[in-house]
């Protein structure tokens, strides 16, 4: 979400091109917001944690400035190689990667991309910040440029052959909070499962069937050896509505459906009043 605070140390100096004392901030004076104000690393330590984020620079000062953005840095650096990856990836599928594709070559160049992306998984920051020459953020939209000269050299491809679109790419953006963390959607998303909500469904479906069959709820706690409580507030996800579980099973459900929220309120008996609160 973006945030006015900030009450971390900031990394970094004041050319836009410089990089921060902190390794992992590769994305320095590579990135700007929709105003134009580049993005500056800064950390700051939670229970002995240090949190790297990315924050508009006019908020350095302790601005208030509601438009300034807050990010978390590992989160959106692992964000824009996914991008620049997909940017990539489709390209190939698509031939256009060489302003004029040859049937001939085209294995070649397959094989050039996969080598590349293969690079940038693998060595993240310190190959994306070579491949990056800019990048600006906006609410729902991220826009990249790649530099030529870096991704021609990569692609074994002179600049001038390249596909006059692979160096801009385009992606959809958003943020979203899931408990105190805050996620970072960049691109279209493959579907993640939560392994742990999921399996919880599936052991509420038991427990729903040992109820309707008559067994005690504090029976089936002490053959779980948990305190009844933890069976009372976890059976009810077994009566979500179908759309719901269906997002569960299949990882389509709002990053911010965490179990936690699910277990701490009572869930309305009404199927649409129940994806109404959860989101859906």
């Amino acid at each position: 979400m973006r945030q006015a605070s900030n009450r971390s140390r900031v990394r970094g100096g004041s050319d836009a091109r410089q990089r921060s004392n902190d390794p992992g901030a590769w994305l320095t004076g590579l990135m700007q917001d929709e105003t134009g104000d580049r993005l500056t690393p800064t950390h700051t330590t939670r229970k002995g944690r240090r949190l790297r984020y990315y924050i508009s620079n006019r908020l350095i000062s302790g601005g208030k400035d509601i438009s300034g953005w807050r990010l978390p840095g590992p989160a959106l650096e692992n964000a824009v190689i996914d991008v620049i990856v997909r940017q990539l990836q489709d390209a190939a599928i698509t031939h256009r990667v060489l302003a004029l594709p040859e049937a001939r070559s085209a294995e070649a160049v397959q094989t050039s991309v996969a080598d590349l992306v293969t690079r940038l998984q693998g060595q993240g920051g310190q190959f994306g910040a070579d491949i990056l020459a800019s990048g600006r953020i906006a609410r729902g939209q991220i826009d990249l440029e790649l530099n030529r000269k870096t991704l021609a050299s990569a692609l074994g491809i002179a600049a001038d052959h390249l596909h006059p679109d692979l160096a801009h790419v385009t992606a959809s953006f958003d943020l979203r909070r899931r408990g105190v963390e805050v996620k970072v959607i960049a691109g279209d998303t493959v579907p993640q499962p939560d392994p742990h909500l999921r399996s919880m469904l599936i052991r509420a479906h038991g427990w729903a069937r040992d109820l309707k069959a008559g067994v005690q709820l504090m029976e089936i706690a002490r053959r779980e050896s948990v305190p009844g409580a933890f069976i009372r507030t976890r059976a009810q996800l077994a009566f979500l509505s179908p759309k719901i579980q269906a997002a569960i099973l299949d990882g389509t459900q709002p990053p911010e459906l965490t179990l936690k929220r699910l277990v701490s309120v009572t869930h309305p008996l009404d199927w649409a009043e129940q994806e109404c609160l959860f989101d859906f």
